[in-house]
C-alpha cells in the first residue's frame, strides 16, 4: 500500500477464528514507523485507543529536526469481533526541499507486528499448536530495536500471530523544490510589505474619521 499527502490511516486488519476463546487474552499491534510520520497522542486517546507510543513527540518539528530513529508505536485492544480493525492516525513532517520536479519523497515502513497476550498459558496451549512465549522470549522474537513497553505485562503468555500483507507500505511524501526557494522568499516578502501598506493606510483612514478624532485632535 502507498499512503500520499500529509495526512493519512495505517489500517490493521486482524482476522480471528473462534474469538469467544480469547476472552482473557489482550490484541496488541506494535507499529514502528519512520521518523518523518508523526503520531499523536491526543489524537489517539480521542479515539479511545490504549497505546504507548516510543519516539519523538514533538509535532512541531520538520524532518530536519529530529533523529533518523524509528518511532514504535504499541496499541492493545480487546479481540471481541471475528475482524478486528485498528486504524491508526498518521501525519507526516515537512520533508526537506529537493531539486528537480520529482517533489516527493518514498519512506518505506516495515511491517506490523501483531500478538496475543493471556492471562493463563493454558489458553494459549488450547487456541495453537505453537508454544507460547515468555515475556523474555517475547522481546527477543521482535525486531531488536524495538523498546520496552508498560503495557505489556510481564507475567502473562504471548503468542506471536503470523499475517502477512498482501503488499509493502510506503509513504509517498510531497516535499518543496530548492529550486524555487528564491521565488517564494519574494513572494514572502511582497505579501508582507502589502499587508503593512494595507495596515497604514487603515490606520490613516480611522485617523480622518470624525468620529474616531479624540478631542484633542479635533
Amino acid at each position: 500500500m502507498q499512503a500520499k499527502g500529509f495526512h493519512t490511516t495505517l489500517s490493521t486488519r486482524i482476522p480471528l477464528h473462534a474469538r469467544h476463546e480469547y476472552a482473557s487474552c489482550n490484541l496488541f499491534v506494535l507499529h514502528e514507523l519512520p521518523a518523518d510520520i508523526i503520531v499523536d497522542s491526543f489524537e489517539l486517546d480521542d479515539h479511545g485507543f490504549c497505546f504507548q507510543f516510543v519516539g519523538n513527540t514533538n509535532l512541531e518539528l520538520p524532518t530536519s529536526g529530529v533523529a533518523n530513529e524509528s518511532g514504535w508505536l504499541l496499541v492493545a485492544v480487546k479481540p471481541e469481533t471475528d475482524l478486528v480493525v485498528v486504524d491508526v492516525p498518521l501525519h507526516v513532517r515537512y520533508g526537506v526541499p529537493r531539486e528537480g520536479h520529482d517533489s516527493s519523497s518514498r519512506h518505506p515502513a516495515t511491517s506490523s507486528n501483531m500478538f496475543l497476550a493471556c492471562t493463563s498459558s493454558c489458553a494459549l496451549q488450547a487456541l495453537s499448536c505453537r508454544p507460547c512465549l515468555d515475556y523474555k522470549s517475547l522481546h527477543n522474537a521482535l525486531p531488536f530495536q524495538s523498546p520496552k513497553f508498560h503495557l505489556l505485562n510481564s507475567s502473562v503468555q504471548f503468542e506471536i500471530l503470523q499475517l502477512t500483507t498482501s503488499s509493502p507500505l510506503s509513504f509517498d511524501i510531497p516535499v518543496g523544490n530548492i529550486n524555487h526557494t528564491l521565488y517564494i522568499e519574494l513572494c514572502t516578502v511582497t505579501v508582507t510589505l502589502l499587508a503593512f501598506v494595507y495596515i497604514v493606510h487603515q490606520c490613516w483612514t480611522m485617523s480622518q474619521n470624525p468620529l474616531f478624532r479624540t478631542p484633542q485632535m479635533q
